[in-house]
């Protein structure tokens, strides 16, 4: 991959790009997002993917034989939570998810390790911000994000934050834009499913796309 990175048919984001991936339940979401994360990782990226919702295990297990620790870190805020005793490896990092000052630190710490190997293609996927929204109020998230896209600038990598339509007041979606260079949005029409990317400066077409477990696949 390049400079500029293809995120759907006619649409690159520049590293250092934050992005929204937003839309109802069951849109096909965290899919798309799943498998935006895993052709980056084929491409020759690195990846952080950040769980509020499922454990590491169930989650490299999707990802399969292909999973290597060595390019893709994890940050558990599930087990952690459930257990209060879930064991650290060098590639997974658990954490509970009112922790932010964890978790944040655990994303740093990878992105670091990822610098000083020489790695300088990173993706990130935060999976989801309507969890931490479900046990902390918008003013601490926020500031949690300012530092945390600020950060994803800084490395130049490149990062996607969940965000679940329906689950949140109009005011907490706007003042959660601001922090983002743009989104990918998601809906449900008569059965089908569809995805378009919306910036300040761009607004593709709906594009249908088709979703199971496997992956996603844009028609």
């Amino acid at each position: 991959m390049g400079v500029q990175e293809s995120i759907l048919p006619g649409v690159s984001l520049k590293k250092g790009s934050n992005i929204m991936i937003y839309g109802p339940t069951f849109a096909g979401k965290a899919m798309f997002t799943r498998t935006m994360f895993k052709k980056f990782v084929k491409a020759g990226y690195c990846g952080i993917y950040v769980l509020t919702r499922e454990s590491a295990e169930q989650f490299i297990d999707w990802f399969g034989e292909e999973y290597d620790s060595n390019t893709v870190k994890i940050i558990d805020c599930v087990t952690k939570s459930m257990t209060g005793d879930a064991k650290d490896t060098e590639a997974i990092k658990r954490e509970t998810v009112m922790n932010l000052t964890g978790i944040s630190a655990k994303i740093n710490k990878f992105l670091e390790e990822f610098w000083r190997k020489g790695n300088r293609n990173i993706i990130l996927v935060f999976d989801s911000l309507s969890t931490l929204l479900m046990y902390l109020n918008l003013q601490t998230v926020f500031r949690f994000l300012h530092i945390l896209t600020g950060r994803v600038k800084m490395t130049g990598a490149i990062a996607f934050y969940i965000v679940e339509e329906g689950m949140h007041d109009e005011k907490t979606i706007v003042t959660l834009k601001q922090l983002f260079n743009g989104m990918i949005e998601f809906k449900e029409e008569n059965g089908k499913k569809f995805v378009r990317f919306v910036s300040p400066f761009t607004k593709t077409d709906w594009l249908e796309i088709h979703v199971d477990e496997g992956g996603v696949i844009i028609t």
